[in-house]
């Protein structure tokens, strides 16, 4: 029965580290930021020439794809390397001498990353890896303490102090060999059950 609840365990551990591992693996590096040719979805209000012009929030976001060709090489410049919930209080540029400018510029969602979605082989085994090395580490040590234990602490004979071989059946006294021909001195009992070395 314990080694069927140690196998749940374990099963499940290594479960849910994978599951982990698999979910935290996405094209978005949130150290990298927002690169060329994302799509992303974002918020700012402009105003052209001191007149505000639109406002683009959350619930009702600017979708653009991240390159020259879609939107201004201004804006493109400004939200290259943002990470999601970045704001930029002020980007601003000149076209054909009227002044553009976009304040709290944010970044909500990366609608489309640029960078192909993997899903690495070698982080699902490094996991499963190092689970495996956790596990056989703990194992092993909880192994070797119970043997060290057993030979590191002796037990003694309640008669004369000798190291004990058995231990009485019905009241768990230690005896050694000779003394546990004569009898339990406790509870007087005959039968013994010999200790494991």
């Amino acid at each position: 029965m314990k080694h069927i609840r140690s196998s749940i365990i374990l099963i499940g551990l290594v479960s849910i580290l994978l599951f982990n591992t698999l979910l935290s693996v996405s094209a978005y590096d949130k150290y990298a930021g927002v690169e060329y040719d994302d799509v992303i979805n974002t918020g700012f209000v402009s105003y052209r020439n001191g007149e505000f012009q639109v406002e683009y929030t959350e619930s009702g976001p600017f979708q653009c794809e991240v390159n020259s060709n879609a939107v201004n090489v201004h804006f493109v410049d400004a939200v290259l390397g943002m990470k999601v919930g970045e704001v930029k209080p002020l980007v601003s540029w000149t076209v054909d001498s009227d002044l553009i400018e976009y304040f709290n510029v944010t970044v909500y969602k990366v609608v489309r990353d640029s960078t192909p979605n993997t899903s690495p082989v070698w982080r699902v085994f490094r996991t499963i890896i190092i689970v495996i090395a956790v596990l056989g580490g703990v194992v092993g040590i909880a192994y070797l303490g119970i043997k060290v234990k057993g030979r590191v602490i002796v037990k003694s004979c309640s008669s004369c102090g000798n190291k004990a071989t058995s231990k009485c059946a019905k009241c768990g006294l230690y005896y050694c060999s000779n003394c546990s021909s004569k009898g339990c001195k406790s509870c007087g009992s005959r039968q013994f059950i010999r200790i494991e070395k």
